[in-house]
């Protein structure tokens, strides 16, 4: 069986293991290397061709989880990406931005790690760049997190993640509907979520349209003097153009749907 799905990933280094109450960061914030990798063991299970892209020294250990399966690795660094993040930061310490986060958020990375929203932000460019070089052989291609699956039940028992998504539609999973009179200032202020970034799913030639609508979103933020990740440049997105998406609805409780329900294949 040929599943008719491709995943691209990413995982790098961003210091993530030293978020810690000891430095100052709220307990939850902390994920270590092993954290992922961990995670990324449960996703590897699938016969699906996985592309990553990570730093070299991160390489072996996710073939050796993938074994055999279709696999790519694409290696790359963040510093190829130092003018944008330079952007990033330059909004991030500004009092201005500073000001206008909610003070229940301000501790949250998208707030002040650029390398944490850059790398959400090129979750589009990456899957393009993929395209682009022609190591992409289905149809359909999904964005995935690194770590996905929290742990095995995630996967749902899959092996052969297929399912018919409309190959006209870019599909993005939402856990809230958009309000009318609503400002992006405010989204962004009270970290107010309503797509989720975690999984995208779009046909190849949907996914240069994406891309160009984050990028869009992205300028036109920092024009304003605001950031944010990946969960309101995908709002943004969307806003510009609803009718080239479809929205799949998930409840706030359990954003990690694709495999249990959207899949034709359950084993």
């Amino acid at each position: 069986m040929n599943p008719n799905i491709t995943i691209v990933t990413a995982f790098f280094d961003i210091g993530r293991s030293n978020w810690t109450p000891d430095n100052g960061h709220p307990h939850y914030l902390q994920r270590t290397n092993e954290t992922y990798m961990e995670r990324f063991s449960y996703m590897s299970q699938l016969e699906n061709e996985i592309i990553v892209y990570t730093t070299s020294d991160f390489k072996q250990r996710i073939l050796d989880y993938r074994q055999d399966r279709p696999t790519k690795i694409i290696e790359t660094s963040l510093d190829e990406y130092s003018e944008l993040r330079n952007k990033i930061s330059a909004v991030q310490q500004s009092e201005k931005f500073q000001k206008l986060i909610h003070p229940s958020q301000v501790k949250n990375p998208e707030y002040w790690n650029a390398d944490y929203v850059v790398v959400n932000a090129l979750k589009s460019s990456f899957v393009n760049k993929a395209i682009q070089a022609n190591v992409i052989e289905t149809d359909l291609v999904a964005w995935m997190d690194f770590g996905y699956c929290r742990d095995e039940t995630t996967l749902d028992g899959v092996r052969f993640w297929e399912y018919p998504f409309d190959k006209e539609k870019i599909h993005f999973f939402n856990i809230k509907d958009w309000v009318e009179g609503t400002f992006i200032q405010d989204v962004i202020a009270n970290n107010d979520v309503h797509i989720t970034g975690p999984c995208i799913v779009a046909d190849k030639k949907m996914w240069p349209t994406l891309e160009a609508l984050v990028y869009h979103s992205i300028d036109e933020l920092l024009k304003n003097n605001l950031i944010d990740d990946d969960q309101t440049l995908l709002l943004m997105s969307y806003l510009q153009k609803p009718e080239l998406f479809e929205l799949h609805p998930v409840s706030n409780q359990d954003w990690f749907v694709a495999f249990r329900d959207y899949n034709v294949n359950p084993d």
